[in-house]
């Protein structure tokens, strides 16, 4: 092979290289505050769908899911005014299910550099009868009134995200309440629901992933993503007055003393949002084929690009060759943007990186010998472009 091909060869393994880099998600790429709202579809897989690959480099495409039901949105909403739960920065209305019953709840959350945490819950009186289980007219199950604190919290979605991380966290906690069942002597008799877990995330792949996106024949872009494999395991335990309960009540209850539960699931997770591109859930740890998905219905799908021509306008870079001192980064449309760059050589391995903007002058070049490099400069929505420059 002669020199100049060789040359070429390596310049494009070198933009190949740049343009597959694995994304990195961090506090400030996940803009989760009282106001916003995920917004997903569920979907069925279609009968070719087989198991999920994982590993680097992947271009997952779901553009073959069919929608199931109708969209939906989930509102983070503000802390009310009266919260005991300190730190708290929104909220989520949810329903805790335990066996038969169903209980309405109120989440509270914050986001650190640690991830989103889960700080605690409040929970409103509620009453359900029994009457239809157990044939007793007065019979009920009464949740209290009351706020279950997690302390310094549960991490709910675990940052940093890059490729390779993997997070393991536990947890426990009670709800209370009464119990009447006159057959079993029963009669406002206290209760604690005891609630045992783990959650272990994984970043099991990265790369593209598409999805369906209503009214576009093509779907979505292929959007960068980390591929967050998921395993949750939880254990339900009940208590009268202390002592664990008896199985006659469970049975009535519908529960099982010490009832394990597992959730399996892959979240392909892009910057700068709140919700995973696409959801993917399994019925066994081996991760096999999903049963069902459910997709972001976000209105920026079709708005990312692997390029900063949107964004940006176009981008070059001056003076290219540079001899020696600053380069300046210029949008074709002559905006003014934050970027991330990174140099990279001609086998796209990081030698440099610097904040700089568009319209300035950036030192990144600096200490750096004479040579080919890949400039890729990521903007502030995570889109990406790479250039060629020449230090000489």
């Amino acid at each position: 092979m002669n020199k100049p091909l060789l040359t070429l060869t390596l310049l494009a393994a070198g933009f190949t290289a740049a343009a597959q880099t694995p994304i990195t998600i961090t506090q400030a790429d996940f803009p989760a505050a009282a106001g916003a709202a995920e917004r997903y579809q569920d979907a069925n897989l279609p009968a070719s769908v087989s198991a999920t690959p994982t590993g680097a480099n992947q271009a997952w495409d779901y553009r073959s899911l069919t929608p199931s039901g109708q969209a939906y949105a989930l509102p983070y909403l503000p802390v009310p005014a009266n919260s005991s739960i300190a730190g708290a920065q929104w909220t989520r209305a949810r329903t805790a299910p335990v066996g038969f019953l169903a209980y309405n709840i109120t989440s509270y959350y914050s986001l650190t550099a640690n991830g989103r945490i889960s700080l605690g819950r409040t929970v409103a009186r509620q009453a359900t009868s029994l009457r239809a289980l157990t044939g007793g007219a007065n019979d009920s199950v009464v949740i209290n009134r009351q706020t279950i604190s997690l302390g310094a919290g549960l991490v709910d979605v675990a940052l940093p995200l890059s490729a390779g991380a993997h997070y393991r966290r536990s947890f426990r906690y009670a709800t209370t309440g009464i119990i009447t069942v006159a057959t079993a002597g029963l009669n406002q008799v206290p209760f604690r629901l005891v609630k045992r877990g783990t959650y272990t995330d994984s970043v099991a792949g990265w790369g593209t992933v598409r999805v369906p996106v209503a009214g576009s024949a093509t779907g979505s872009s292929a959007i960068p993503v980390l591929q967050v494999r998921t395993l949750s395991v939880e254990q339900d335990s009940v208590y009268l007055n202390g002592a664990p309960a008896p199985a006659a009540l469970l049975q009535v209850l519908n529960m099982t003393q010490g009832a394990i539960t597992q959730y399996y699931q892959d979240d392909f997770r892009r910057r700068n949002s709140i919700q995973p591109v696409l959801s993917l859930y399994y019925a066994t740890a081996q991760f096999g084929t999903p049963y069902t998905a459910s997709y972001s219905t976000e209105s920026t799908l079709l708005a990312v690009r692997n390029a900063l021509a949107t964004e940006l306008g176009g981008l070059s870079a001056y003076p290219n060759p540079v001899a020696r001192g600053p380069l300046t980064l210029w949008a074709g449309n002559g905006s003014r943007q934050p970027l991330r760059l990174t140099v990279r050589d001609v086998l796209g391995r990081a030698l440099a990186t610097a904040a700089a903007a568009t319209g300035q002058p950036t030192a990144v070049l600096d200490g750096l010998p004479a040579g080919t490099y890949l400039l890729e400069a990521e903007g502030p929505t995570g889109a990406r472009s790479t250039l060629r420059v020449v230090r000489e």
